[in-house]
């Protein structure tokens, strides 16, 4: 492989995104004590309520309908979502991308009214064709860079992706507590996380809620507000019979998914996130890649060619496998949007961003797993064959070992 050297000396507020450069530089350039954590921390410390949110069955979309369509279906939820969560002083998170969604609640915001206006989500939501899984937890968290960071955000946004169904809300200790008499009678244990703690659920609650109507459906979302207002004023029938040639191409998707030790301290983790930032942007800038992602967690990177893409990928591997880390990397070909946004960034949305993040974060193998779509060139053939069956959607493509 080639040799890149990758150090925080060459940090950059430009390069570290969402963790400020100072930060990670003044943690890593005196003596690692919980008092200086603290310190550090004080100025991004809030207590609240956080929801975040996911849809089911976002992969079965994809094989039904156009990607316009998809993001539409998608996108209506999230709206709702979006509507009653402001409507009484909540405050989205970073980017609505995919199929998922974060909020955050002031602690000066009863956690019951939010609970409340989740439920009122969920009647709303019920007549619409996706349907969301909600979970919802107060705690104290970090407010870095536009995103919310600590365990108790990391334990929500896994409950919310890994552990409701559609139509759920499932509800941490330390809200069910703050609940009234009839949504604590109404919510059952959720006796199968018991590993996770106490967590309780309001699936189907029918019971009258209190709940403020909200008018502002406009949220953070993953494309720019032209493409936003066709969504909303397009049915899904017509979005199938349109092309869109202005925002979509046919590329090589690059997912990259890294795994994190865990660490005692959160600055340590972002330092982690920063070296890992620095990495992709390196190899790829040394590859000639176009990165349209990178965060320190995961990283979508374009390419033209098959063999490009895997050659990336394995300097991806191999250069964090030097730095202490595991990269797992899924690869697909086919045709994606790219939006560009207000503040000169770019979001994408297409089936093989799907496949390759389900690639490279659900298949459980090592490797390069690169799908069928993709033309490999002189490497055709010299892979390991694999066939998967990943949220009902079944894949089949080539494993390279790194």
């Amino acid at each position: 492989m080639a040799t890149y050297n990758i150090s925080l000396a060459d940090l950059r507020q430009d390069i570290a995104e969402l963790i400020p450069a100072g930060l990670v530089l003044g943690w890593n350039g005196q003596d690692k004590t919980s008092a200086r954590h603290e310190q550090l921390l004080a100025p991004f410390r809030t207590r609240g309520t956080l929801v975040s949110t996911d849809s089911a069955g976002l992969s079965t979309l994809t094989q039904r309908y156009s990607l316009a369509q998809v993001l539409k279906l998608v996108s209506e939820p999230k709206e709702v979502i979006h509507a009653y969560g402001t409507a009484i002083g909540g405050e989205a998170i970073g980017i609505w991308a995919a199929d998922n969604s974060q909020m955050f609640f002031e602690e000066s915001i009863a956690p019951a009214r939010v609970v409340a206006q989740m439920l009122a989500v969920q009647q709303r939501v019920k007549a619409l064709q996706v349907q969301v899984g909600i979970g919802i937890h107060a705690c104290e968290c970090y407010r870095v860079g536009g995103g919310l960071f600590g365990e108790g955000a990391d334990f929500i946004e896994a409950i919310a992706e890994d552990a409701t169904a559609g139509g759920e809300i499932v509800v941490s200790g330390a809200i069910f507590e703050r609940l009234p008499g009839e949504l604590r009678d109404a919510a059952r244990v959720r006796e199968d996380l018991q590993k996770e703690g106490a967590l309780w659920s309001l699936m189907g609650f029918s019971g009258q809620v209190e709940a403020v109507e909200g008018g502002n459906p406009d949220y953070p979302t993953p494309f720019d507000a032209a493409f936003f207002r066709r969504l909303r004023s397009t049915s899904a029938e017509e979005l199938g019979k349109e092309a869109f040639p202005e925002y979509r191409k046919s590329r090589t998707v690059v997912f990259v998914k890294v795994a994190h030790p865990p660490h005692e301290f959160l600055l340590d983790s972002f330092t982690d996130m920063s070296l890992i930032n620095l990495a992709v942007r390196r190899i790829a800038s040394s590859h000639g890649a176009d990165v349209v992602k990178s965060n320190g967690t995961l990283a979508i990177v374009l390419f033209d060619e098959g063999d490009e893409a895997v050659a990336f990928a394995r300097d991806i591997i191999e250069g964090n496998r030097a730095l202490g880390f595991e990269a797992h990397v899924g690869v697909a070909r086919g045709e994606v949007y790219l939006f560009p946004l207000a503040n000169g960034e770019r979001e994408i949305a297409g089936n093989p961003v799907n496949v390759a993040s389900k690639l490279a974060e659900d298949s459980g193998l090592e490797g390069i797993l690169v799908e069928r779509s993709v033309a490999l060139g002189a490497l055709a053939g010299k892979g390991e064959p694999f066939q998967l069956t990943l949220s009902k959607v079944e894949l089949t493509g080539h494993r390279f070992a790194v």
